[in-house]
């Protein structure tokens, strides 16, 4: 066996041999050829994420300049301009009807049986709000429904004064329950609504109670006394 290939042994331990160091050196290099070789690789493909990242931000930048807004005419400093309405073009508030229509019964509380009136006023408004409400052409015509048991419908027309009256004889089988009365009206091809109501046999009489009663020359609770 030659002395080179052999382990040296001394009091501080072993010592390697020439060709042991060579074949440690030759394995070490081989691990950091391996790990140089991944770091590199790694690099590359952060290199190559970047050059996505920025590839994709040059691709979305280039769309947006293509985008043309509308009614800008696509020249160069372009802006989007947003327009709204006049300020005395809206009003804050809701317009107001130009007829309107309402009634009422002549009793709320009648008798049951009884026979009431049933009031209908119509009139014309001012879209301005300027002048006051004037009464329709005469001949408007209405119709009344008597809701509930009742259930009647009558109709009528207006007068020169704008009110239609209708007579209404009824017999509730549900006395003291509020009846519900619905007046319509047809202005210029435009339906109009409102109700009124009554409550049949909602009077009644109070009717005394007995109290306690004393008898002539004596007092409540004691007893008439007879001489000696």
């Amino acid at each position: 066996m030659r002395g080179s290939s052999r382990r040296r042994y001394t009091n501080v331990g072993y010592i390697p041999t020439d060709d042991a160091l060579a074949r440690r050196g030759a394995l070490e290099r081989g691990h950091g050829g391996t790990n140089g070789e991944m770091a590199q690789q790694v690099r590359r493909f952060a290199i190559m994420l970047m050059a996505l990242s920025m590839l994709s931000v040059a691709l979305v930048a280039c769309q947006a300049t293509a985008i043309t807004p509308p009614g800008s005419g696509g020249g160069p400093g372009s802006t989007l301009t947003f327009s709204t309405s006049a300020a005395n073009a809206v009003s804050p508030t809701p317009t107001f009807p130009l007829f309107t229509i309402g009634a009422w019964p002549s009793n709320y509380s009648p008798g049951n049986p009884d026979t009431i009136t049933i009031y209908v006023i119509c009139r014309v408004q001012d879209p301005t709000m300027q002048s006051p409400a004037v009464p329709p052409n005469p001949g408007v015509s209405v119709t009344i429904f008597v809701g509930g048991a009742i259930n009647q419908t009558l109709t009528a027309t207006t007068g020169a004064d704008g009110i239609a009256t209708a007579q209404l004889a009824f017999s509730d089988p549900d006395p003291g329950v509020p009846v519900v009365v619905q007046v319509s009206a047809s202005y210029r091809n435009q339906t109009y609504k409102n109700q009124t109501f009554f409550t049949p046999g909602a009077t009644f009489t109070a009717t005394p109670t007995g109290g306690p009663s004393t008898t002539p020359g004596t007092t409540p609770g004691t007893t008439p006394s007879t001489g000696p």
